[in-house]
């Protein structure tokens, strides 16, 4: 699909008016101390972390872009955002699955084999933040740019680009406390262990939720980003805790998970609080319907945008910030019908 100047203005320009700020760092923080928005704040754009309007790729690079689950609509909506992106600046980008992030063996061996390709560079969202370490340095080693999206690494030798997940943990939390501000317990899915984004998102949530003395940790447990064991998981903690009035989920899968459990409970839309992150139409529709009442985005197109750009530029030979994180956009029932849609959606 091609997109006019126009088009491609306005998917940059949605970085300031969706009150998008963008953070080039150096530290393996978050992008800035958390701060909670609601319908948008107004932001200065930082280069290292935007979209570039006419931007075109010296040579037809090309780019490995491996996923923890492809199946997860936040990564089919992102892979538009790649292809389309790569498709203007004129480099071709090849994709990998793990199939899950429990699957760290497999994206080893993938890291590994875009290495002996001899790919340009490589874009991932890692299964774990240790395990892929070795493996993605040997790539660094021997030549190729990696770029960790979203779900980083812990080196130093990748670029990174992403959300500030600290504040989508914190919108989330400050919301769930708000809601629940004369008193209540919440449960918290917070996703698989040993990611760094997981790591965040709890260390968010907590500091939201700790502003408000009277709301209380039901129990917290980490889980797969599916919908079965998400499912279990929030059958568990609403066994162990029948009177929880909140829950914290890690993504828009999870909390579609707790929907299904709370269902099953004989719970009904609004009885019990559910905030989030990331967004989907299914997950839209359960917000119109009132069984989820926030959750932050990012915008999984403008990312997967982002670091093709930032892919093209460095190997261009541009000098790039070597971290820059998108602010989450806080959405409720109130703005679903309000915010820039080609951040997140491909074209219908």
């Amino acid at each position: 699909m091609k997109q006019t100047a126009g088009e491609r203005r306005r998917v940059t320009g949605a970085l300031v008016a969706l009150g998008i700020v963008l953070a080039a760092c150096t530290s393996g923080g978050t992008g800035g101390t958390p701060a909670a928005t609601s319908g948008g704040t107004s932001a200065s754009e930082v280069p290292g972390a935007t979209t570039v309007p006419g931007l075109k790729a010296n040579k037809p690079y090309r780019i490995a872009v491996l996923f923890p689950n492809a199946g997860d609509p936040y990564f089919q909506q992102k892979r538009y955002g790649y292809e389309d992106e790569a498709k203007k600046v004129g480099v071709e980008v090849t994709f990998f699955d793990a199939g899950g992030y429990a699957n760290i063996d497999k994206q080893i061996a993938q890291i590994e084999d875009a290495a002996q390709q001899k790919f340009d560079a490589i874009a991932i969202a890692v299964t774990s933040s240790t395990a892929t370490v070795p493996a993605l340095e040997a790539a660094v080693a021997a030549g190729i740019l990696v770029v960790g999206d979203g779900v980083f690494p812990e080196s130093d030798k990748v670029l990174k680009r992403g959300e500030d997940s600290e504040m989508a943990g914190y919108n989330a939390g400050r919301y769930l406390g708000n809601a629940l501000k004369d008193g209540g317990s919440v449960g918290l899915l917070l996703g698989p262990p040993g990611i760094d984004l997981i790591r965040l998102r709890e260390v968010g949530v907590k500091k939201g939720l700790a502003e408000f003395p009277k709301v209380t940790i039901a129990q917290g447990l980490n889980n797969l980003s599916d919908l079965v064991s998400s499912t279990k998981a929030a059958e568990d903690i609403l066994q162990a805790h029948p009177d929880v009035k909140g829950f914290y989920a890690f993504n828009s899968v999870v909390a579609q998970a707790i929907v299904s459990a709370l269902k099953s409970a004989g719970k009904k839309p609004g009885e019990v609080v559910v905030a989030t992150v990331d967004m989907d139409p299914d997950l839209e529709q359960m917000i119109r319907d009132g069984w989820v009442q926030e959750t932050n985005v990012a915008g999984s197109v403008l990312l997967g945008r982002v670091v093709i750009d930032t892919i093209v530029q460095k190997l261009n030979g541009v000098d790039v910030p070597k971290e820059g994180y998108l602010k989450p956009f806080e959405i409720t029932k109130s703005n679903l019908d309000s915010f820039d849609r080609t951040i997140l959606y491909p074209p219908s």
